[in-house]
């Protein structure tokens, strides 16, 4: 049967959208009024580590692993989130192959999944070994940039990798960059140091993504000697920002976002595999201890180090919205269209023919996503 949607799109129009099964069947204009809510891309998280305790590293192939992603993909879709880089952080290397295999079964059989999760973003291992710049990642499992490793663990994946994040100031570091980027696969910088001229040099290899811009460092640096001028100086990359209010000050977005501009920021949440869960204290199997807070501040057990976070994409749309002045349909377009063209992600736009995948706005708050047809309604989920 046949649902109708009407709705102000991103563009500003007012349509009426026909949905038959999982497809768009027609888009009509309409006249519009002040009481139509906007249909809206969902939201598009490019670093998001998992949730309610289970992380992408651990994943196995078992039946309790597809019915946790599925909760996850009910926690996500509840907060608009409609697209999802499955995010591998460091841990030992076997068991991030044995993750990505089994990624790869299980979005091979899993319609839903496998539309939710367009890909994996490999942002750890590769990174700094030094303390502060690696964050919370366990130091016994970093590694040099290894591409013959990494393209094995993509074959494995189904060649799902769609970003990958190197140090580029660490040995090999450049060179793994250049064949990256030659294979068609993202590459972004993070949690790691270079100096100017190693950022430049890695932007000609082809890195043009920055992996949560100014975090994943060390807590004292350096007044000139940081990566963050360079980053900011370089206009082929494109800054992650976290936003869920603890990550960065809205000082330093609004910075960021004067230097590069809207279109060339996107956000993610970066949120911790026990995001959505209730404060106290939690074991990360190949990452360090943290700390969930009643605020919900994640941090490393005993230290300010940041461990994630525990808000979702849509908590961005907020922080953008309410700490940086940002408009709502900007700020929406950095959580969602942004980061999707950024990674080279596939989004649904609204238009007949395409997958029924949308978000319904009211008063600036999600109210529905439609997913493939199906309807999931927002929780008002606090800490």
């Amino acid at each position: 049967m046949s649902k109708k949607y009407c709705g102000i799109k991103l563009d500003g129009s007012a349509v009426e959208l026909h949905v038959d099964g999982n497809i768009i069947s027609s888009v009509s204009p309409i006249t519009p009024t002040p009481d139509l809510p906007y249909l809206l891309p969902v939201l598009v998280d490019l670093q998001q580590n998992g949730a309610l305790g289970q992380a992408y590293n651990n994943i196995t192939g078992t039946a309790a692993d597809v019915e946790a992603l599925h909760r996850i993909a009910d926690h996500l879709l509840s907060h608009g989130v409609g697209r999802v880089l499955a995010t591998f952080t460091t841990t030992d290397y076997p068991r991030l192959e044995t993750a990505a295999a089994a990624l790869n079964n299980i979005f091979n059989s899993d319609k839903l999944l496998n539309s939710l999760y367009p890909g994996i973003f490999h942002e750890g291992v590769f990174i700094s070994p030094d303390p502060g710049w690696r964050g919370g990642h366990a130091p016994e499992f970093i590694l040099p940039p290894d591409w013959e490793r990494f393209s094995r663990l993509n074959k494995l994946s189904g060649n799902r990798v769609k970003v990958v994040n190197v140090a580029p100031e660490v040995p090999g570091g450049l060179e793994f960059i250049a064949r990256a980027a030659a294979a068609g696969i993202k590459v972004a910088m993070g949690h790691c140091h270079p100096d100017t001229q190693t950022i430049h040099a890695a932007a000609l290899a082809g890195a043009t993504m920055i992996t949560h811009f100014a975090n994943g460092a060390a807590p004292e640096i350096h007044r000139f000697n940081n990566p963050f001028w360079g980053f900011l100086d370089e206009n082929s990359l494109a800054p992650g920002l976290v936003g869920d209010g603890f990550h960065l000050p809205p000082e330093v977005v609004r910075t960021a976002i004067r230097c590069k501009g809207t279109d060339n920021c996107f956000m993610v949440s970066d949120a911790n595999i026990y995001s959505g869960c209730a404060p106290g204290l939690y074991h990360r199997i190949g990452g360090l201890d943290c700390v969930i807070e009643k605020n919900g501040f994640i941090h490393v057990a005993g230290q300010e180090i940041l461990a994630g976070a525990w808000f979702q994409q849509d908590r961005c749309v907020e922080f953008l919205t309410e700490k940086c002045q940002i408009d709502f349909l900007t700020a929406w377009k950095m959580a969602s269209v942004n980061p999707a063209r950024i990674a080279g992600i596939d989004l649904p736009m609204l238009d007949r023919g395409e997958e029924a995948t949308f978000v319904i706005c009211k008063n600036n708050s999600i109210e529905t996503t439609v997913f493939n047809g199906v309807e999931y309604p927002t929780k008002h989920e606090g800490i």
